[in-house]
């Protein structure tokens, strides 16, 4: 539980100040709430000139320094509920770093990609209640203290007292942040709509663009079949992060383009600047998270007898393309030609 007494308003602490926390704790301080970020170099430089929050109905806020705290990770430590949102790779390493000034009975609701960060997390911090979340919506950093949600969507968090009051803090932010009480299956629902992360770093084209080019679909579609296999195979349950039944997903990909838009209307309501996070990291010169995403569907599908090539080509080629610091570009009928002869 949160150490934050009974009606008494939490302190929120964001671990982890790329675009998925800025916009979280922006729309949770324009709300009112007491939040405080971690960051270092740029970002903390850039948050001391306030921090701008948008989304793609038009809504935007311009958030004065004096409206949150900002610092090292020691600027968390009077926090109660803490929304761990660096990338998977960081994961255990912010983790220790939390772990010297976290104050005791703090609650941390990870909103990070892939799956397995709530077990490194209970590793690193035991003795504090961790909770899983995730964000199945698009989040543009458009400057070091400018995000933009690009797409609609609400974050799922996990079932606690804390998510309660956490829940009753964003409705008066505006953000819509819902409970959900199977989130280890909506984690690979969310990891499922991942698998497109890397497609969108080899096509070098916005998300929207990209899904009417039907042979970037049609990867895709082979990528979420190779991990609902292996789901099945381990007696795994998957929920969908989105409204669209995840089993149905890749059936949609590979309808007609003039069908899949129509049918896909709510999921491609997008800003046309969308893109993954995957092409955010390419362009920053940070690591890839792949293998956290494609990456974790091989080792699930040999564990079962099964294999995924067309998920190891991905993390192949995204490698490639990290390691050349750009975007090759590939035309969709050419991904596809890769995709298909790797599955053969």
């Amino acid at each position: 539980m949160t150490s934050a007494k009974a009606g008494q308003q939490p302190e929120i602490g964001i671990m982890g100040s790329g675009a998925i926390g800025l916009y979280v704790g922006g729309m949770l301080a324009h709300g009112g709430a007491q939040v405080a970020f971690a960051a270092r170099g740029r970002t903390l430089e850039a948050l001391g000139r306030g921090l701008a929050v948008s989304r793609h109905d038009g809504f935007k806020a311009e958030l004065k320094p004096d409206r949150y705290a900002a610092g090292p990770a020691t600027a968390l430590a009077d926090c109660d509920i803490i929304l761990f949102c660096t990338k998977s790779g960081d994961t255990e390493s912010a983790a220790r770093d939390l772990a010297a000034s976290i104050k005791p009975g703090a609650m941390v609701i990870s909103l990070q990609n892939g799956v397995g960060n709530v077990d490194v997390l209970k590793s690193v911090l035991p003795g504090h209640d961790i909770i899983a979340g995730t964000v199945p919506f698009n989040v543009v950093r458009l400057s070091p203290n400018a995000v933009h949600c690009a797409m609609e969507g609400a974050v799922l968090i996990g079932a606690s007292v804390a998510s309660a009051r956490l829940v009753e803090l964003a409705a008066s932010a505006g953000l819509k942040l819902m409970i959900h009480k199977d989130l280890e299956s909506v984690q690979w629902g969310k990891l499922l709509l991942n698998l497109n992360n890397g497609l969108n770093v080899l096509s070098g084209l916005p998300l929207r663009r990209q899904f009417e080019d039907p042979g970037y679909r049609h990867v895709l579609a082979l990528a979420m079949e190779e991990l609902l296999a292996a789901l099945d195979a381990a007696g795994i349950k998957v929920t969908g992060a989105t409204r669209t039944n995840p089993r149905l997903i890749p059936k949609v990909l590979r309808l007609p383009s003039w069908l899949f838009r129509i049918v896909a209307r709510q999921q491609l309501r997008m800003d046309d600047i969308a893109r993954s996070s995957s092409w955010d990291d390419l362009q920053a010169g940070r690591a890839p998270e792949t293998r956290f995403l494609n990456g974790a569907v091989a080792p699930l599908a040999r564990a079962h007898g099964r294999a995924a090539p067309v998920n190891d080509l991905i993390c192949r080629l995204v490698d490639e393309a990290f390691a050349e610091g750009r975007s090759p570009r590939l035309p969709g009928e050419k991904l596809l030609d890769l995709a298909r002869k790797a599955a053969t």
